[in-house]
């Protein structure tokens, strides 16, 4: 065995030995307490319990707002690459398709008793505003990059209400499961040391809905204690993973670096910095 060999060797125990380290710490959490934001639920871990699931994190009005919000972006998406030219029959086909699912929602997608109810200041316009604009350019076969963009304008102020009300929904469920599960659920002990892992879209990070309402709830940071996750997808075992990584990575780091945050960044990266600096100057 040459010496290699011998330093991939002993480079892959490290891995193992490090895998082996995450997992405990994972398990550690679970037993103290840990909240998993996925998809539809919140899922609790607590020491000597099983697991505890409470659905219902997107509720109708919320499928139903964000729906709406997401409609111009569609219509957006299937056109923006073919501006200023006949539409390609597949392309019409696809979006004569979604202008007829569009049409089968319309009265689930009718928003005057929200608007009755106060949940947004007046019915939105979204729905009327992209069948209207879909009818034109199915009937033209052609959309122009004006009139594309246009469009994608004349929403902007519709969208926002949409979201708004959405959001509001989301939180209000989540929030009464957390007052539930603080109250009840858990000691003042295990609330105290209780960590959030968020599963979600990956490039809903800055400002997501969920790392907003724990970072106020539980008095913490977004960034610095890692107190609160977040994961880019919705692998749980790999979430998990991350979680680990994250709990033990800052473990480790105070222990050797006196810095908690030292490994979170790549391990090089300082040594990097101060080689393209000197590259720089040179």
């Amino acid at each position: 065995m040459d010496g290699s060999e011998q330093l991939s060797r002993l480079n892959q125990r490290f891995v193992d030995i490090y895998e082996v380290a995450r997992a405990k710490v994972v398990e550690r959490q679970k037993q103290e307490a840990l909240i998993v934001i996925q998809d539809d639920s919140l899922l609790l871990f607590r020491r000597d319990r099983a697991m505890e699931r409470f659905p219902g994190l997107m509720p109708p009005l919320y499928n139903k707002m964000k729906t709406l919000g997401h409609m111009p972006l569609a219509a957006f998406c299937l056109l923006h690459d073919h501006v200023d030219r006949e539409l390609p029959e597949s392309v019409l086909a696809e979006v004569e398709s979604y202008r007829a699912g569009v049409e089968s929602t319309a009265e689930t997608l009718d928003t005057r008793e929200e608007a009755k109810a106060g949940l947004l200041a007046e019915p939105s316009q979204i729905y009327a505003k992209v069948t209207a604009f879909l009818d034109t350019v199915i009937a033209k076969r052609s959309v122009s990059k004006a009139e594309l963009d246009s469009f994608a304008r004349s929403v902007c102020d519709d969208i926002e209400p949409a979201l708004a009300a959405a959001a509001c929904a989301q939180l209000d469920v989540c929030n009464d499961i957390v007052k539930l599960i603080r109250e009840r659920l858990l000691t003042a002990e295990q609330w105290e040391s209780l960590r959030v892992l968020v599963l979600g879209p990956y490039m809903a990070r800055q400002g997501q809905l969920f790392l907003q309402y724990f970072a106020q709830i539980l008095n913490t940071p977004l960034e610095g204690d890692r107190r609160i996750v977040y994961f880019d997808g919705d692998d749980l075992a790999a979430a998990f993973e991350r979680l680990g990584t994250t709990m033990l990575d800052s473990v480790a780091s105070h222990a050797i670096f006196g810095e908690r945050n030292r490994l979170h960044r790549d391990v090089l990266a300082d040594a990097t910095t101060r080689y393209l600096n000197r590259l720089a100057s040179a």
